[in-house]
């Protein structure tokens, strides 16, 4: 008897991504992954990004495979991204992937997630490990602040064995986000991605990190300014004391409904 593959979901929280959403749907399917399918989040994007991605849905080039989450208002990464696991978790989903939509997080590198995730719960895309990079087009000032910030000011305060706790390209297994419940997630913004790490690691699930080269947005406007990194800064000690009595007979049991 044949195995059937599990169903693998990438999340994609869109704003303002016309430019890149129908390369970016077209990339990922012609990875040929089997039981491969896409959920595209978009906060009301202005540009008519949701309108694309309905648009995408309904394309026999996919199959049925896109499925589309619209949300009223941008409300921040953390509320998109906890919506989205919840709405992929309903969906069957059995391993989620999650990137941005604007090809910094190259599709290349999913097969080496999905590999990776046979022996952890968690694999991070990571730019800072060994054979890991960023743009060239980086300045001396943003490099630095980046590779203190992940390599040093994070695993310092949190403790957590982590190369590059602040990236948003990752792979969860269901029962671990499930686990983790997500709830107890109160970040916006990009620390979100890092109370997800740090609440991973208080509960004992097993992570791992690949390395990714980390370019650039070719195409649309970078979401990213000085302010949004001095806030993540700042929540790091916020994140802390929230979970600090977390272990994992507190992972949660029951499925999520939507």
């Amino acid at each position: 008897m044949t195995a059937v593959s599990p169903k693998v979901m990438v999340v994609l929280p869109t704003y303002n991504e016309r430019d890149n959403i129908r390369q970016m749907a077209s990339a990922l399917f012609e990875l040929g992954i089997p039981n491969f399918h896409l959920l595209i989040v978009d906060d009301n994007s202005p540009d008519g990004t949701g309108k694309i991605a309905d648009e995408l849905s309904r394309d026999d080039a996919f199959a049925g495979q896109i499925n589309v989450l619209h949300r009223p208002e941008k409300q921040g990464l953390g509320p998109a991204y906890k919506q989205a696991y919840k709405h992929a978790l309903a969906l069957g989903a059995e391993l989620l992937i999650q990137m941005d939509a604007d090809f910094s997080h190259q599709p290349k590198y999913i097969p080496q997630l999905l590999e990776k995730a046979r022996d952890c719960d968690i694999v991070l895309g990571s730019r800072y490990m060994p054979g890991g990079s960023v743009d060239d087009a980086w300045g001396p000032l943003r490099k630095l602040l980046s590779w203190w910030a992940n390599r040093v000011y994070t695993p310092t305060i949190l403790n957590v064995p982590i190369k590059d706790a602040t990236g948003g390209f990752r792979l969860f297994h269901r029962d671990c986000l499930i686990g983790m419940d997500i709830d107890r997630v109160h970040s916006n913004g990009y620390v979100f991605t890092v109370e997800m790490a740090y609440l991973a690691h208080k509960l004992g699930y097993r992570i791992s990190e690949i390395p990714i080269h980390f370019p650039d947005r070719q195409r649309g406007t970078s979401k990213m300014d000085s302010s949004i990194a001095l806030e993540a800064a700042l929540r790091v000690f916020q994140i802390k004391y929230r979970h600090r009595n977390l272990k994992p007979e507190h992972r949660r049991k029951q499925a999520y409904q939507i």
